[in-house]
């Protein structure tokens, strides 16, 4: 199966997953995440509609696949993930209890960033220390994210159970993304890291969507 193909089909997965979770979610009650600012006391900025996120998202990545099978490109890959990581973080945080908006700001652009270190990695001739420094920077929105998972628990505010799974789930998707990277270069064949760029991008976004479907559905359920 070639790489066009195996693009296709991701495309066309991605694109009707976010017809199916768009009509599944506009059922239900839409989860807000706030956004503050700690100005006179703390404000609340604004809030994030998680459902529309996990969407466009779906979408998001539905257009890159698209795009990357009729056009070919490294850089298309790169933004694809960059967006897809920085944004999952961002949400990840939110609903571990992050709210801050200069927190979230800098969760979301040090994950996007780390993906520069990937394209040095994928281009560098022999050093290894581009993806040594991006791993070591990719690691600390998820120790962030972390704290507040065991400082929820210490003062008594255990997370749902979706919440915990879900946040092991998508770390352990990125890590193995960063695997890939690695075993691509240590193999010698990129096109390792393109086709587990387009597995692991489908699955880290599908699995956030329907996480989302899920928790609107026991919310639902619960409420009868």
């Amino acid at each position: 199966m070639t790489t066009g193909t195996v693009n296709t089909l991701a495309a066309t997965l991605l694109a009707a997953q976010a017809i199916v979770v768009g009509i599944l979610l506009s059922g239900t009650d839409p989860v807000l995440l706030p956004v503050t600012a700690d100005f006179g006391g703390g404000i609340q900025l604004t809030s994030v509609n998680l459902g529309v996120a996990a969407v466009t998202l779906l979408v998001f990545s539905a257009l890159c696949r698209a795009i990357d099978a009729v056009r070919p490109s490294p850089v298309i890959r790169w933004i694809e993930w960059s967006q897809v990581s920085g944004i999952v973080v961002f949400l990840v945080a939110q609903i571990n209890g992050v709210t801050d908006v200069a927190a979230l700001v800098a969760l979301y652009a040090i994950t996007a960033g780390s993906s520069l270190f990937l394209v040095l990695h994928e281009r560098a001739v022999e050093s290894t220390w581009p993806f040594s420094f991006g791993a070591a920077v990719a690691i600390v929105p998820w120790g962030v994210i972390a704290f507040y998972q065991v400082g929820a628990i210490v003062v008594g505010g255990d997370p749902p159970l979706l919440v915990r799974v879900l946040t092991i789930a998508l770390l352990l998707l990125a890590s193995a993304y960063w695997y890939d990277a690695r075993l691509a270069r240590v193999k010698g064949r990129p096109i390792i890291a393109e086709r587990a760029h387009t597995i692991l991008t489908t699955l880290t976004v599908s699995v956030l969507a329907w996480a989302v479907v899920v928790g609107s559905q026991v919310v639902v359920y619960t409420a009868l």
